[in-house]
């Protein structure tokens, strides 16, 4: 086993370095992570120029196509050749398969409250996934113009 080297307490850094060269030499995993927070610095410093210019770019496409803004009717309605139906299909599966992990989950915590285990989690995950499967298809009958039928007192 090859003998290590003691880090000398005033060790020389690179320029901008966190760590001294020694253990930037030595440690790939130090080099990595050295690189991931440049990597993080950067792209929390050009949020805000990557903000502004999709802005710009949707606001030039709603200038230079004005008939967008105009659209009549339900905004996902179209006929069977239009491939927002694939859209609509896909989210039609996607609330239906919230619902059946909704229900899956709170019959696995009653099943858990049954034989004494912790149960907790999931009901509350089954619930919530119950409740973002109603305001999902809520939403979706909104925008496609299609309210849900409220009942007549």
């Amino acid at each position: 086993m090859p003998k290590q080297k003691k880090l000398s307490v005033g060790a020389a850094r690179s320029p901008g370095s966190v760590f001294p060269d020694e253990v930037s030499e030595r440690s790939r995993v130090a080099r990595i992570g050295e690189q991931a927070v440049r990597a993080a610095i950067i792209v929390r410093v050009a949020q805000p120029v990557l903000l502004l210019i999709i802005t710009v770019m949707m606001m030039v496409v709603w200038l230079v196509e004005p008939a967008a803004a105009q659209q009549q009717g339900a905004t996902l309605g179209g006929n069977s050749s239009n491939p927002i139906n694939a859209f609509r299909t896909a989210l039609d599966i996607g609330v239906w398969v919230l619902l059946g992990l909704g229900i899956g989950g709170i019959g696995w915590g009653i099943y858990n409250v049954m034989f004494d285990r912790a149960w907790g989690r999931q009901i509350v995950g089954g619930a919530c996934a119950l409740g973002f499967a109603g305001i999902v298809a809520l939403v979706n009958d909104v925008i496609n113009d299609t309210p849900p039928p409220l009942p007549q007192y």
